[in-house]
């Protein structure tokens, strides 16, 4: 290549050559397919080979190439057309009109129209509406479209509980809660199977001594120690079977069982022994033995039983006859008393008198039954069903409360007491008799909600007639409380000769229930809530013509004095 020099630089807007480009002193003029290329800051242009990649542009819808190429890569020129625009449709929500897309709103929930022509809620489809105990500062209804405030009213009538000792109260949600015994778990559990309570072990061991032995009751093992948690057999072992005798008794040790014997007690040992009060050997004063006849006995010849016997100086038992009594001697000491004539008035009304009659308005006690056992009894009695105060299967203990006598007269009652414990507060109670007759228990007659068939008014004992019940209200309780009370039940005919059988029955007048404690002994001498008076129940019988008013179901009695 031919060498120039004298380069001259050139300030041109462009250049149009149409021959060849030399570079550098050599007037260089490249090899085909050479580009330009810079060598950099300071640094001359250069002929060199093009390393880079150039990506072809890909032809897409609606587009092409003049040259009909899908592709174009810059090697050689081409024009690119657009053939035909793009078709747009609104889907839900959306409008497109001409070249602009909005939201299509339906103005009542949300439009959009808010600052920037932005969409905005306006409020919700379904309203919210105040129910029982709710209520809004404005109108009754809310869907966001104002504000509002939302207030509610406590009606929560929950019963306020609190633990005392020995309970665990648990909420369970709302009003709800449960109540159940708090216990150790060590020597106490509150289930111990079924949802019941019960004692695992006491909280003091026994231990065992000398010559006694703990044995495993479930497995035969020796134990030491007896809590109760575990079955154990107590038994003792007997180290002293030496035996010695005392006067007047021998010991024969070589039978088996050793055989123990009466002996000769010595003059020495009786020294200070007395018969009757006297020194042994002093004379007694004499006893004289007599036939049933009289005569002297000298000898007594073993009859049994003796021959009558009496004492020295006193042979006839002293009887004096007085009016309308005979008396005749049949021997010995036997005597017949009888009345000589019938006589023509008695005074039933004299002090003297012994036996128990309707004199004076006296009353006679037939019959009386009462618990008062060691271990307490009582019986709950629910809701408006009707129970035996004691029938010997009640809530706890089997004694039985029931009177039991024949009539001598028509005319008595029944005085009763008992002690009465609220399990409900605000307890109405009410109490009936109910009776049998020729010895039936009142106890086979089973009692439920209906009225009792064998109630001792509705069997006409108390005046007849048999229209109306002995039950009726005794107790009326405010709250939790316990009493014990006494009351009567009137009979006006009953029949003489008939044997009646009668217990008491009670029955709540609103639902909840009552306890009926009885009995329980106390052997501590402190105060205890185990323990209470006994119930009872006693029978009078009274003559009907003493005086007094007394009105009945049949309009009226009383009467005169006695006779």
């Amino acid at each position: 290549m031919t060498s120039i020099n004298g380069l001259k630089n050139i300030a041109a807007t462009s250049i149009q050559n149409s021959g060849e480009i030399f570079l550098g002193n050599d007037i260089n003029p490249g090899t085909a397919g050479q580009a330009l290329v810079s060598g950099g800051d300071g640094e001359p242009a250069r002929w060199d080979t093009h390393t880079g990649t150039i990506q072809p542009l890909t032809i897409g819808t609606n587009l092409s190439l003049a040259s009909g190429n899908a592709t174009f890569d810059g090697g050689t020129a081409d024009t690119l057309n657009a053939s035909g625009g793009a078709t747009l449709t609104g889907g839900s929500g959306i409008d497109i009109t001409g070249g602009t897309i909005t939201t299509d709103n339906d103005n009542t929930t949300i439009n959009n129209s808010a600052t920037g022509n932005k969409n905005q809620v306006l409020k919700v489809p379904n309203a919210l509406t105040a129910g029982t105990n709710v209520s809004f500062s404005s109108g009754t209804t809310y869907d966001g479209s104002a504000a509002i405030t939302i207030s509610s009213t406590d009606t929560d009538t929950q019963l306020n509980l609190t633990e005392g000792n020995g309970i665990t109260i648990t909420n369970t949600g709302g009003v709800n809660r449960t109540i159940a015994m708090n216990a150790d778990a060590t020597t106490l559990s509150n289930n111990v199977g079924s949802g019941q309570a019960g004692v695992l072990k006491v909280p003091n061991v026994m231990t065992k001594g000398t010559n006694i032995n703990f044995i495993n009751t479930t497995d035969g093992a020796v134990e030491t120690t007896y809590d109760g948690s575990t079955p154990i057999t107590i038994s003792s072992t007997d180290t002293d079977t030496t035996y010695q005798g005392g006067t007047g008794i021998s010991i024969d040790t070589t039978t088996n069982p050793d055989t123990i014997n009466c002996a000769n007690i010595p003059n020495s040992a009786l020294a200070n022994s007395t018969i009757s009060g006297k020194a042994l050997g002093t004379s007694l004063s004499t006893i004289t033995f007599y036939s049933s006849t009289g005569a002297l006995l000298t000898s007594y010849n073993g009859a049994d039983p003796p021959t009558s016997v009496v004492l020295d100086g006193n042979t006839q038992l002293n009887l004096t006859q007085g009016a309308n009594i005979a008396i005749t001697n049949t021997g010995g000491l036997n005597r017949t008393i009888a009345v000589s004539s019938a006589p023509t008035n008695l005074d039933l009304s004299s002090s003297t008198n012994t036996f128990p009659l309707f004199v004076g308005g006296s009353e006679i006690l037939k019959s009386m039954s009462y618990i008062d056992n060691s271990a307490q009894n009582f019986n709950r009695i629910f809701n408006t069903a009707n129970k035996y105060f004691f029938d010997g299967s009640q809530t706890s203990g089997s004694d039985t409360l029931e009177i039991d006598f024949t009539a001598t007269s028509t005319t008595g009652y029944c005085e009763y007491g008992f002690y009465a414990n609220t399990i409900t507060g605000g307890m109405i109670f009410c109490v009936g008799i109910a009776a049998a007759t020729g010895g039936t228990s009142p106890f086979s007659t089973s009692l439920g909600s209906s009225a009792v068939s064998i109630d001792a008014y509705k069997i006409g004992l108390f005046d007849g007639t048999t229209s109306t019940y002995s039950l009726k209200e005794i107790l009326d309780f405010t709250s939790f409380e316990n009493t014990y009370i006494t009351s009567k039940f009137f009979f006006n005919n009953l029949s003489v000769g008939t044997r009646y059988r009668m217990a008491l029955y009670g029955r709540c007048f609103n639902t909840g229930s009552i306890y009926i404690n009885s009995g329980g002994k106390n052997t501590t001498g402190l105060a205890s809530r185990s323990f209470h008076q006994p119930a009872f129940m006693k029978f009078y019988e009274y003559d009907s013509t003493i005086g007094g008013a007394r009105t009945t179901g049949g309009g009226g009695g009383g009467g005169g004095g006695g006779m």
